[in-house]
């Protein structure tokens, strides 16, 4: 009777941790891709050098918005604690506070694309991990449920 009450009691403490835990993703900037460049209506005489033809761009930095980049709403990252963990890169993104929801855009060296990516409307706030290899600088956006803490 023992062993069934305590596997009863872990199953509960699971459902429970499983329902009113913080929630976390990931958004993993793309590292690497080939950018193809297309001239329209070329003025006769010239043509676009083989050099700039095909791009490959690498992972450079990322940044958050509040609704899309192009409406240059980007927010100001802060230092603090999101789940009890110390984050260098913060930013609150709470849509049930506000009307427009929030993106995530990867920007690449030697370019000037920026891949976008909507943040899941249920986080409240977001933090930045950079890493470094022998294949260049890669980026992730790890994103919580729980609100950010100690913020400064």
């Amino acid at each position: 009777m023992k062993g069934k009450m305590l596997n009863m009691t872990v199953a509960v403490v699971a459902w429970f941790g499983g329902v009113f835990g913080a929630h976390t993703y990931q958004i993993d900037c793309p590292k690497q891709f080939n950018v193809k460049e297309e001239v329209e209506n070329m003025p006769d005489g010239w043509q676009v050098s083989n050099d700039i033809n095909n791009l490959n761009v690498s992972f450079s930095s990322m940044m958050v918005y509040h609704d899309k980049p192009s409406k240059m709403a980007a927010l100001v990252p802060a230092k603090g604690t999101v789940d009890g963990k110390k984050h260098e890169l913060i930013w609150e993104v709470n849509y049930n506070t506000d009307v427009e929801p929030y993106y995530v855009s990867c920007s690449y060296s030697g370019s000037r694309v920026e891949l976008i990516k909507q943040i899941d409307l249920s986080m409240k706030s977001c933090w930045a991990d950079y890493f470094e290899d022998d294949q260049g600088k890669s980026g992730s956006l790890s994103c919580s449920t729980s609100e950010a803490k100690d913020l400064h």
